[in-house]
């Protein structure tokens, strides 16, 4: 019996696709491009605005040199000296200021020549009854305390006065061995010496400022003196300065300003000075602080310590590294105006449709405004773009341009660069504005590094 011939027939194989396993793989492919995309691209370090202030970099103490017109006199004679005008008073021409006895005995021969004529002049009396008259206008009930201080001085004054009329007497005596001598000039009288007196801002030097190394001589009544030594000297202007030793980084910041505000130190006194910014003879740098009154008050300190007192900015604080110069283009306020439904401010701009020319409503990011101009990036114009007025059919081509400075903005994931107006600086970071219209907000998100980017580059943070 014959075999039957199996006839076996193969059919192709089709792949059930599903739906979800598709959508799966999409997925995974996009989320897989992603991948490579993050460790493959160069993120852009940003930094969140924050508030600051310059509050560190304020309110720096000096040690500073005090720098006045002083004259020196000498003695005209040898012998033991008596001043008779107390120190830090004013004195004018030709006032008595001190004797000179060659015997040491002028105290002896004083309370001899009292005991014989203890009578005021008529001068005298004058002198006294001014003061008294003075007192009178002045008195003050509430300050009973004043009196027993008014008593004191009225005694002291008649002493001196006696003293006086007895040291003509004893001058006219003594003849050749005691001298009276008079001011040789106007001024604050001061009795010591420290050789500063001749002392200019161009010969400043860091030694000076050493107290250690400073020696200050001081005259007093019953010293002996020698003919030619210096005995006294007279400040005779009420202009004095301070010098206080700079830093470069000083120096270049009171170069800026012409005036400062200024503390003293001994008592508190604030007040306000020129200031000025100098190369001393070791060519360092110094501040030379000028005031046109206090003179008499500090006029016995050579050594003045001080508080320069800044003003503390507050604003934002932004790296100095995300600050960058751009030129902006100028559009005169005239050419904007808000469109539709929208604050945002617009410009009417000619633009080309099918051959034609026709006007759209435009609305650039705006950088920065003043009370006549809009300023514009030149990335969103074109040079030579016309403008039609508003109001009007005068037109303006774009292409005038001014430079600002400014930071890279990225809060839409690409650069915006807005404009700042710097307050202050510290070491690393500038304190601008805040508040302007089109300026940073805080939590601003903007470019570490502002020299690494362009305008309207998309950013991968």
């Amino acid at each position: 019996m014959k075999k039957k011939n199996k006839r076996v027939v193969r059919y192709k194989s089709h792949i059930n696709l599903n739906a979800g396993i598709v959508i799966f793989g999409l997925i995974s492919i996009y989320l897989l491009i992603n991948i490579v995309i993050y460790f493959t691209t160069e993120r852009t370090a940003f930094y969140e605005v924050i508030s600051g202030s310059n509050a560190q970099g304020a309110n720096v103490s000096y040690n500073g040199i005090a720098i006045r017109n002083e004259i020196v006199q000498s003695a005209q004679d040898s012998g033991y000296i008596d001043y008779y005008v107390r120190e830090g008073s004013r004195v004018s021409l030709n006032t008595t200021l001190y004797s000179i006895d060659s015997t040491g005995e002028l105290n002896t021969l004083l309370s001899e020549a009292s005991k014989k004529n203890p009578k005021l002049s008529s001068d005298n009396i004058d002198t006294l009854a001014g003061l008294i008259s003075d007192y009178c206008n002045n008195y003050d009930e509430m300050n009973y305390s004043e009196i027993y201080n008014f008593k004191t001085s009225l005694k002291g004054t008649v002493v001196d006065l006696i003293n006086m009329n007895s040291l003509e007497n004893i001058a006219k005596e003594e003849g050749n061995t005691f001298s009276i001598n008079n001011s040789a000039s106007t001024g604050i009288v001061l009795y010591r010496i420290d050789n500063y007196e001749n002392l200019k801002p161009k010969n400043l030097k860091a030694s000076l400022f050493d107290k250690n190394s400073y020696v200050d001589v001081k005259f007093s009544s019953g010293i002996k003196t020698e003919k030619g030594n210096p005995i006294y000297k007279t400040v005779n202007d009420e202009e004095w300065s301070i010098a206080v030793q700079f830093t470069k980084k000083e120096a270049k910041k009171y170069k800026k300003v012409n005036g400062v505000k200024i503390k003293f130190l001994k008592d508190g006194l604030t007040t306000t000075a020129n200031i000025k910014v100098v190369k001393g003879q070791d060519r360092k740098y110094y501040g030379i602080i000028t005031l046109s009154k206090y003179m008499i008050r500090y006029v016995t300190d050579r050594f003045v310590n001080i508080q320069i007192i800044d003003d503390v900015s507050k604003g934002l604080k932004i790296p100095k590294t995300s600050l960058v110069s751009k030129s902006l283009y100028v559009i005169p306020k005239s050419y904007g105006a808000e469109g539709g439904n929208s604050d945002k401010i617009g410009f009417n701009r000619q633009v080309k449709v099918e051959g034609k020319i026709t006007n759209e409503f435009y609305y650039p990011t705006i950088a920065y405004s003043d009370k006549d101009n809009y300023y514009v990036s030149t990335a969103l114009f074109e040079n030579g773009d016309v403008l039609t007025a508003i109001d009007s059919s005068e037109q303006y081509i774009i292409g005038k341009t001014q430079d600002f400075v400014g930071v890279y903005n990225i809060n839409n994931g690409y650069t915006v660069f807005v404009r700042v107006n710097i307050l202050e600086s510290t070491d690393e970071y500038y304190i601008v504005k805040q508040g302007d219209i089109y300026g940073l907000s805080l939590y601003d998100r903007i470019v570490l590094d502002g020299s690494t980017v362009s305008e309207n580059q998309i950013i991968f943070q």
